[in-house]
């Protein structure tokens, strides 16, 4: 269930409930590997992965068949829980994808 706007605090996008099984995609031949993605918003989304290394920028697929992909970069990490970004194909071809490194805005909240 979305969030309402006045609970957002620094945040600028709602996020929604999803609690349903995604999977993280490491490399472009890579198997594909089960997570837990928790909630999601138009900006990025936040995953359950285990102990699971992740690299700095990945796959993400909503649906088992691979339908609904994201190319995500590994903001923070809490543990088990991972908050993701995620990156526009704009951002690619210029090589803008992010080096990891959370901005200001993504530290406060996550602080």
């Amino acid at each position: 269930m979305a969030r309402d706007r006045k609970d957002l605090g620094n945040r600028k996008f709602v996020r929604v409930d999803l609690r349903k099984k995604g999977f993280l995609i490491p490399a472009p031949d890579a198997p594909w590997i089960e997570c837990y993605i928790l909630d999601i918003s138009e900006n990025g989304a936040c995953l359950d992965v285990g102990d699971l290394a992740v690299p700095k920028v990945f796959g993400l697929s909503l649906t088992a068949g691979g339908e609904v992909r994201r190319v995500c970069a590994l903001i923070w990490r809490k543990g088990e829980l991972i908050g993701v970004r995620f990156i526009s194909a704009r951002e690619l071809r210029k090589g803008a994808a992010p080096a990891g490194e959370p901005d200001a805005a993504s530290k406060k909240a996550h602080a």
